[in-house]
């Protein structure tokens, strides 16, 4: 099973970072976790670049934060029984949340998918935090958008190449839904189909590859079940088509609460540390619903 004794969550206080408080406090009970929770106050500079502002209001909102941070600390500990340890700290968002994760090594970081911005963006998408974190942390980090205080009952997990990233995403995900379900998908696909029908190869040679392609598909996420664990129900589904679309289409079919995705399998030698592939970060920007997104 995964490990989760200590979870982080970072808060901007907004409705957002209520939501992502509130998953963190009903995961930190089910698996008896140390919960963290961390708010970031603007500083000065910050807060006097965005807007006009005198010393007044900016003290004005650097305090404004005590009552509702005891107010979500009381609420976690009367809603699932958990004791939380809080920190406040100045300074940018991304920068004194990755600091924590450096100082604490959690388990888990959760944030809201976005901030106190989330009502200028409608429809799913990524706000700038959660962005500059990806590109930033290897701790598995659970993007926030649905709002619930229960267990996951069904996870949808994303997976590419058979290798150990993908293995990871299976075992997370079957653990997290208890004894809910887990659909494996690998989206394939078949390169050069109609630049081979263009150049009016035979079509029997073409469907020959793309049934080579969905056995492979379909070895792939048979063999990754022997990575599951716990009591979940799992089901495998080897899938033609593009895999953002894909993958997104089969949240909404499931209909999944959760989705689990890697990063990128394995970064080359010049991927930037903790970069995320175009496609994982694809479907992390449009997913309907909360998303895992675990590093290799």
């Amino acid at each position: 099973m995964p490990v989760l004794k200590r979870i982080l969550v970072g808060t901007d206080l907004s409705p957002a970072g209520q939501r992502a408080v509130i998953r963190a406090g009903q995961l930190a009970r089910q698996w008896e976790a140390n919960l963290f929770l961390t708010h970031v106050r603007p500083d000065w500079n910050l807060f006097s670049r965005w807007r006009p502002a005198s010393q007044d209001s900016y003290q004005d909102v650097a305090h404004s934060s005590e009552t509702p941070l005891r107010l979500a600390l009381a609420e976690l500990e009367s809603r699932f029984g958990v004791h939380a340890r809080c920190d406040s700290r100045l300074g940018k968002a991304s920068n004194v949340i990755a600091a924590v994760v450096a100082e604490l090594e959690p388990h888990l970081l959760v944030i809201g998918a976005r901030g106190e911005h989330e009502a200028c963006a409608p429809g799913p998408c990524l706000g700038g935090t959660a962005m500059k974190l990806l590109a930033r942390v290897e701790t598995p980090m659970l993007l926030v958008r649905r709002d619930s205080d229960t267990g996951y009952a069904c996870a949808v997990v994303a997976v590419d190449a058979p290798g150990a990233l993908s293995r990871r995403a299976v075992l997370w995900g079957s653990g997290l839904v208890g004894a809910g379900d887990c659909h494996v998908v690998h989206a394939y696909d078949v390169p050069y189909v109609e630049r081979m029908r263009l150049q009016e190869i035979d079509e029997s040679v073409i469907q020959r590859r793309m049934r080579q392609s969905q056995e492979a598909a379909t070895v792939t996420v048979q063999d990754l079940l022997g990575a599951a664990e716990g009591h979940a129900k799992m089901h495998t589904h080897a899938v033609y088509g593009e895999p953002v679309c894909t993958v997104l289409s089969e949240v909404g079919r499931v209909p999944a609460d959760l989705l689990v995705i890697g990063k990128r399998e394995p970064p080359g030698p010049h991927t930037q540390h903790g970069a995320m592939g175009g496609v994982g970060f694809r479907i992390a920007y449009h997913a309907p619903t909360d998303v895992l997104v675990l590093s290799s």
